[in-house]
């Protein structure tokens, strides 16, 4: 669960920028606006966790994707952009 008082570590309409040896089957640095996380994500000591959303390429969104991402490569800075917005 996550502690009272801390965000997630990623959630929806959240951006996320991350290298090829992060996400499973990386083919190039991945720019993703999630749209889901699954709750095991929640889990304090979880090494992957599977997030939908949609790839950004440039200013434009491009395909929907699920993909598995390394929790370590979101703790980052600059790997999460929280959205305003949401």
């Amino acid at each position: 669960m996550t502690e009272p008082g801390k965000s997630p570590l990623v959630q929806p309409w959240d951006t996320i920028e991350i290298g090829a040896a992060d996400y499973l089957n990386g083919d190039g640095v991945l720019r993703l606006r999630v749209i889901h996380v699954r709750a095991e994500a929640a889990h304090p000591n979880i090494e992957w966790i599977h997030l939908l959303g949609t790839r950004l390429h440039g200013n434009r969104d491009g395909q929907m994707m699920m993909v598995t991402v390394r929790t370590s490569a979101l703790r980052r800075p600059g790997a999460v952009t929280r959205s305003a917005e949401h």
